[in-house]
């Protein structure tokens, strides 16, 4: 039965190579000045209700859930885990995306457990104030940053969670820890950027997510085509009653080729678990290590290492079959 297993496991990784051995840097159209602020909104919320809604007999739960399990697990990892008092600080959150669907899912798995509630924090370079102050009032976890957040270089006030952010902040517990949160975004930082946010994050912070829906093996690539016509499949479903949005779809189908473009940049984008240890290893003054040394180690999207008081985590696991991957790397300090 190993055998069988090792088996098949070699031949889906044959069956689904890298596409390319690095990350390539490309822009992506929803992030540039060009793009309709109308537009913009438009693929985001689709980007959300991809998050939050789980398909039928292809996707075994909605990515949020799955989002939610790997947060949760890792706030179970710390031995004070219901003593101290935690604040998922997410960045570069746009107009809010999954976090508040996730953030449910996370209070509602530590409800069940009888453990208290975490609270969540959005920030970003350019807030949304509006969007974020209309979901925030659904939720008395859920809060925001209204000023603008560098993730390379955030103020002392976000990352200690010690400010006083709009919407709902409960009441400060006997000890609090920050755990960051980069949902779908940390492609998005160069590989300079990346440094400074990792450095910032090892320096400051308890835990830390890094989130991703896609990575650089062909089967991403292979759906981000077929989400073009996955969005005119659900758009009467999800923003029927959206004038914009049926106009952008049907008329001028800008925001199908924007959310599939935008995707394979993504997918292009994505770093691996070894990438991000390598980047982390040079934060640390360490270009190579014995762990992560090698190309093909490299790529490694699943395993565990510890260092400089840390422990990392990568991870893998179907959000929509046959194609779509949900990778995760966490971060948690041991002292």
């Amino acid at each position: 039965m190993i055998q069988t297993n090792a088996f098949l496991a070699e031949l889906a990784e044959r069956l689904n190579p890298y596409v390319t051995r690095s990350p390539l840097r490309f822009l992506e159209i929803a992030d540039q000045w060009i793009c309709p602020p109308v537009v913009r909104r438009c693929c985001q919320n689709v980007l959300a209700s991809e998050w939050a809604y789980q398909l039928p007999f292809i996707q075994p739960s909605s990515p949020a859930d799955l989002a939610a399990a790997v947060i949760s697990k890792a706030l179970d990892d710390f031995a004070d885990s219901d003593d101290s008092s935690f604040t998922v600080v997410d960045f570069c959150s746009g107009s809010g995306g999954p976090v508040p669907t996730i953030e449910r899912a996370v209070n509602r798995r530590r409800k069940e457990r009888g453990l208290s509630p975490v609270s969540f924090l959005m920030t970003d370079l350019n807030p949304n104030v509006d969007a974020w102050r209309d979901v925030c009032r659904k939720s008395q976890q859920l809060s925001f940053i209204p000023q603008s957040v560098d993730a390379t270089d955030p103020p002392s006030s976000v990352i200690s969670a010690c400010s006083n952010p709009e919407g709902h902040m409960p009441s400060s517990g006997s000890r609090r820890r920050i755990f960051r949160l980069y949902c779908l975004s940390f492609h998005h930082f160069s590989d300079a950027m990346a440094r400074q946010v990792l450095e910032s994050t090892l320096d400051t912070a308890d835990g830390f997510a890094i989130l991703e829906l896609q990575d650089r093996r062909l089967a991403s690539f292979v759906l981000m085509v077929l989400d073009f016509f996955f969005i005119f499949l659900m758009t009467p479903f999800w923003f029927g009653a959206d004038p914009a949005h049926l106009f952008f779809t049907y008329i001028i189908p800008i925001v199908p080729f924007i959310m599939s473009f935008d995707g394979i940049v993504s997918s292009l984008r994505t770093r691996t678990f070894g990438e991000v240890v390598r980047l982390i290893d040079s934060v640390r003054g360490f270009e190579k290590t014995g762990d992560i040394e090698s190309s093909h180690r490299a790529l490694q999207q699943v395993g565990k290492v510890e260092r400089y008081g840390w422990e990392f985590k990568g991870g893998r696991e179907v959000h929509t079959w046959p194609l779509g991957y949900f990778n995760y790397i966490v971060g948690r300090r041991k002292r």
